[in-house]
């Protein structure tokens, strides 16, 4: 489960999208547009902290190697890299 600090620098590093509010919705790295508040949940918006080289593989924790992704995103994902 991720911490606070992971789910604020996820959504960070996650694209605003123009004429939304940024602290509301934004654009995870496959494109899909996500809502803050729906953060783990299984909705169309709804999203996860992810690790895009994954901890299994020796990814780390650092804020560069985290993003927000759409959970039907993550679970396609799972610990592929390059994704």
């Amino acid at each position: 489960m991720a911490t606070q600090k992971q789910i604020e620098s996820a959504w960070e590093n996650a694209s605003t999208i123009r004429g939304k509010n940024p602290n509301q919705y934004r654009r995870d790295a496959k494109g899909n547009e996500i809502y803050k508040a729906a953060y783990g949940t299984q909705g169309e918006k709804g999203w996860e902290v992810d690790h895009k080289y994954p901890r299994s593989k020796g990814g780390s924790d650092s804020s560069r190697n985290l993003q927000a992704l759409q959970t039907r995103e993550n679970r396609k994902k799972s610990n592929k890299y390059p994704y």
